[in-house]
């Protein structure tokens, strides 16, 4: 893969000469030269501009200030490695684009009116968020389009701002990934509580509803020692930060619903469930008319001095019209330390899922053990990151694989 093999030195030149620099527009240049004086800059200032800072992308502002363009993005170059437990299976060598996010965001018109356009073209152009919101005051942002639900924190905090390469099991479980809807936010006591409420199709990102039956979900957020980011990093700070929320969604699944994979970015129901490997008819005989299930997510964050934590409970209760209810829930316990302050870091985390039902279980009943490191050449704007995981499979023969993966993310 010859192209592969120049990205990746490209990325490698940039890692061994990155010096961050602060963007500076053509009025300050010109000012600090003597060219203009400090009134020509004031008067200069007071147009558009244009400007690109490293990390943040390329933003263009209206005279007035009421209108933003924002151009930007991240990538993810990974490679790994798995020694597959399995006898005779031969351990498998990847180098793959993980990510390569295009963003578009900004306000028109009026700052409380903005609009995002984010796709990923590591394997093509995939639409992922597209939407409008309107901010009518600190407790309420009306959202409309496509974006990520209300849900657990951890799926709601950037895959460029996590402490591993890549989320938790038991998130990659219970998700509830992209959908379309309108959704109601705010923050009330100066950001120490926040809150998401919306009304979704459920059946995942780029794809239409068939029926009157819709997916709810909330979402609530306590900050009560100050605003806490979505970030899972141990950056520097003389003041502790906690955060403690919580999640619901909930949804009737009809026969009609499934088929043509229509809940692929919604892992309860592609995963958990397991309805996309199902049709109308193979639909009815198991469960009958429809299917309700209910996830409720539970989450505890901390950071001080360079350390960070965070664990994350999910539950789900599955109950088909016909057969018996069953329930299934999984969690993970994360914590990192930056041994170097804003370079080096090391993390640990363990996540498990389960579920006590026969005819669920054998998609349950596993756990990861992961070890970290990262370093931070500029924060998240330019970092590496490792891990080693090490995949229990408690019910699976021959299933205990051992994952080594190495990440290069770059923002532009």
């Amino acid at each position: 893969m010859k192209w592969l093999s120049i990205g990746l030195s490209m990325v490698a030149l940039l890692l061994l000469n990155w010096a961050p620099v602060e963007a500076r527009t053509l009025e300050e240049i010109l000012k600090d030269k003597g060219v203009i004086t400090a009134e020509d800059y004031a008067e200069a200032s007071k147009g558009g501009q244009v400007v690109y800072t490293p990390g943040k992308g390329l933003t263009a502002t209206s005279a007035d200030g009421n209108s933003k363009i924002k151009i930007g993005g991240y990538g993810q170059l990974i490679y790994r490695y798995t020694d597959y437990d399995a006898p005779g299976k031969d351990s498998k060598s990847d180098f793959d684009i993980r990510r390569f996010k295009l963003q578009v965001q900004g306000t028109v018109f009026s700052k409380n009116f903005g609009y995002k356009l984010q796709g990923d073209v590591s394997s093509g152009w995939r639409t992922e968020d597209v939407f409008i919101k309107y901010k009518f005051d600190p407790a309420l942002t009306l959202t409309a389009g496509q974006f990520k639900p209300a849900q657990a924190r951890q799926e709601l905090t950037s895959a460029g701002r996590l402490l591993f390469p890549e989320r938790s099991l038991a998130n990659d479980t219970f998700n509830l990934g992209r959908d379309q809807g309108i959704q109601a936010s705010g923050s009330f006591a100066k950001k120490l509580v926040n809150y998401r409420l919306g009304i979704y199709n459920g059946n995942g990102p780029n794809t239409g509803n068939v029926d009157d039956n819709h997916m709810v979900a909330g979402r609530v957020d306590v900050d009560p020692l100050g605003a806490y980011k979505m970030d899972e990093a141990g950056w520097p700070s003389d003041k502790p930060l906690v955060n403690v929320g919580g999640s619901f969604a909930w949804e009737k699944v009809s026969a009609t619903d499934v088929g043509s994979a229509f809940g692929t970015d919604n892992d309860v129901m592609d995963v958990a469930l397991a309805l996309d490997s199902l049709n109308a008819a193979t639909f009815t005989a198991s469960y009958g008319e429809d299917l309700t299930w209910l996830l409720c997510t539970v989450n505890f964050n901390a950071t001080w001095m360079g350390a960070t934590f965070a664990a994350e409970y999910y539950n789900l209760n599955a109950d088909p019209q016909i057969g018996g209810d069953w329930d299934a829930d999984g969690y993970f316990v994360q914590a990192g330390y930056q041994v170097i302050p804003s370079k080096l870091e090391l993390g640990v985390r363990y996540s498990a899922i389960e579920s006590t039902d026969t005819n669920a279980s054998a998609r349950f009943d596993k756990a990861e053990t992961q070890f970290g490191v990262n370093y931070y050449f500029a924060n998240h704007n330019l970092k590496l990151q490792s891990d080693v995981t090490l995949v229990e499979d408690q019910l699976a023969a021959n299933k205990d694989d051992v994952i080594f993966r190495l990440q290069a993310q770059f923002t532009y």
